[in-house]
């Protein structure tokens, strides 16, 4: 005989209850405000207003690129000759502050023999900072790898200098002395 699921006795059926979880709702909670209505004459975008309101978003995005070129020229407008002179120098000197590092990274590179390609992963002002990291670079990267070593076990070949058909001849005749006649 067997037993039926509402014969079971492991089986629970779960009621709703009568009241919502928590409790009674509190009144006091701010509620979600509703969406805005829509006026009767609105209607959502179609296709030819998309295009009106991209362009528009062009055009705003092109007079604000055009009011900060302005705002650009009016400063530069304000600036006297010694102080353009003197931006012009700060930028010069930039350059070639940077380019003097460039070259010295390249150069502690070389002695250490680094590739150069990995010369501008090094970090530092100064020659000693530059060599000590360098130095820590090499360590890291390691030595270069080397080819593979010849094998002397391999090879060595016949010991007869002289080609041709007659050398072969003769070597054959060494190697089996019996087929001589």
């Amino acid at each position: 005989m067997h037993r039926k699921f509402f014969n079971n006795p492991h089986l629970r059926f779960i009621e709703e209850p009568a009241e919502p979880a928590g409790g009674k709702a509190d009144d006091s909670a701010p509620k979600p405000a509703e969406p805005a209505a829509k006026p009767e004459g609105e209607k959502p975008l179609g296709e030819p207003g998309l295009k009106a309101l991209q362009a528009e978003r062009e055009r705003a995005s092109k007079a604000e690129k055009e009011a900060a070129d302005l705002r650009k020229q009016i400063e530069d407008a304000g600036k006297t000759a010694e102080q353009k002179a003197a931006d012009a120098l700060k930028a010069a000197q930039d350059s070639a502050a940077a380019s003097s590092l460039k070259a010295l990274q390249y150069e502690v590179a070389a002695e250490k023999g680094i590739d150069l390609k990995l010369a501008s992963r090094l970090v530092g002002s100064t020659k000693e900072e530059l060599e000590s990291d360098a130095d820590n670079l090499k360590t890291l990267v390691g030595a270069r790898p080397t080819g593979p070593k010849p094998d002397p076990s391999q090879g060595g070949g016949s010991t007869a200098s002289a080609t041709g058909v007659s050398a072969g001849r003769d070597l054959f005749a060494d190697r089996h002395p019996s087929k001589k006649k």
